[in-house]
């Protein structure tokens, strides 16, 4: 039995329910820029952390107030940075004063929260005071 051209239009332009779940779900979702780490030439991208694996990484690592116990905290800066970032970030880290990873986390925190609605919603440990 032929198609007619109203079904094969329907089928050409049909979308599969998984990707027009994944659509309505994120259709009113702030797209960020990526947090430029320019500890390296070229720089490295830092993609912000709104993956399901990195946002239950990073909330599983920090309390109610977003602290992180400092056996966490290279743990804590994978989730943070994203698994093709890390090991440039803690390259360029690892002999530095635990001063300069906390300003570097700092950084990364408002660069993505600057334009989150309310902040703190949009990424665990954010912080919606600043």
């Amino acid at each position: 039995m032929a198609a007619t051209k109203a079904q094969k239009k329907s089928s050409a332009s049909s979308e599969s329910n998984w990707a027009r779940l994944v659509r309505e779900a994120t259709k009113d979702r702030k797209q960020f820029e990526p947090y430029v780490f320019d500890a390296y030439d070229p720089p490295v991208l830092i993609t912000p952390p709104t993956g399901l694996e990195r946002q239950l990484m990073l909330a599983r690592l920090s309390d109610e107030a977003g602290s992180v116990e400092p056996d966490d905290l290279p743990e804590m800066l994978a989730a943070l940075v994203g698994e093709a970032a890390f090991a440039k970030v803690w390259d360029a880290l690892r002999d530095q004063p635990l001063d300069v990873t906390l300003a570097l986390i700092e950084d990364i925190n408002r660069h993505f929260n600057k334009g989150a609605d309310g902040g703190a919603e949009e990424f665990p440990g954010g912080d919606s005071a600043s």
